[in-house]
């Protein structure tokens, strides 16, 4: 998987879910969405390898999820409602190309 890849759809696509919002949580959500598009990664590569089930896949990236959610709530004037439907929206475009790319349903 390419996270640099990865992370430039998850940019663009942050850029539209977050809308007139995007300026003042662009630098928060960058860092937040690279994270998450390492730790896709770091749990694709995890389950090939036979460390952990889906299960616990879905668990690591939920809790990689609620916490970038905090981070840009928390950084931001920005609701945690707000951002986790933007976060939502992020994930939604990727989901196709991370799930095909694992060879599991991941998202």
């Amino acid at each position: 998987m390419d996270v640099e890849q990865l992370f430039g759809h998850m940019v663009a696509a942050g850029a539209k879910a977050f809308g007139d919002n995007w300026g003042p949580v662009e630098k928060f959500a960058k860092v937040e969405f690279k994270t998450i598009a390492q730790r896709i990664e770091q749990i694709g590569q995890g389950l090939a390898k036979g460390d952990f089930d889906l299960a616990t896949g879905k668990m690591l990236l939920a809790m990689q999820v609620n916490l970038a959610t905090s981070a840009i709530a928390g950084a931001t004037t920005l609701t945690m409602l707000a951002v986790e439907a933007a976060i939502n929206a992020v994930l939604a475009v990727i989901k196709a190309a991370v799930n095909s790319a694992l060879k599991v349903a991941l998202l």
